[in-house]
């Protein structure tokens, strides 16, 4: 009874898929759009770290709340980007029927990147609305995002690589 090493790598296919279907372009596809996984990673690490800045703090003269109502300010900040995933998970579902899932996950894209410009605009002067707005917007581009490609992943793969790159999307959120 030997040890044997098989390849992790090899195609076990039940059907006759022809060979060019199985080449580079399917896993930089699958390795692009997983890159949205990336995006939740991003929104939801930085926040906690943000409002914990004295940079922050004083910025926006948090010293000058109650603690109570401190609280509710920073949980607000924090938890609208979940209701914003939410009803981005929603519109996904829309917005995929009807315009395809590339063009959706393109466009939820460019709502992301806006909820993080918006986010970016904030300072004392224009206030907390930036930072609660573009959470909003932030959240709802990662709910769509994150609904829809694993499914996009799994319809642009043969069967015989489907797992596999499904997988990759996973990937990105352990990154």
């Amino acid at each position: 009874m030997g040890l044997s090493v098989n390849n992790i790598f090899a195609v076990n296919e039940d059907r006759p898929t022809p060979k060019a279907v199985y080449n580079w372009r399917v896993y930089v596809s699958a390795a692009i759009a997983s890159f949205a996984s990336c995006m939740i990673g991003y929104d939801s690490a930085f926040i906690g770290t943000t409002i914990a800045l004295p940079s922050f703090t004083e910025e926006f003269d948090f010293a000058s709340y109650e603690p109570n109502d401190l609280a509710l300010l920073k949980s607000n900040i924090v938890s609208v980007y979940q209701a914003g995933a939410f009803f981005g998970s929603l519109f996904a579902y829309i917005t995929s029927y009807f315009i395809g899932r590339r063009y959706s996950l393109i466009t939820f894209s460019f709502v992301f990147m806006l909820g993080a410009g918006l986010m970016l605009g904030a300072n004392a002067d224009r206030g907390l609305g930036l930072i609660i707005g573009g959470r909003v917007l932030a959240g709802v581009g990662v709910g769509a995002c994150s609904n829809m490609v694993p499914i996009y992943c799994s319809e642009l793969s043969p069967p015989a690589i489907r797992g596999r790159l499904v997988g990759i999307y996973d990937l990105g959120w352990q990154i």
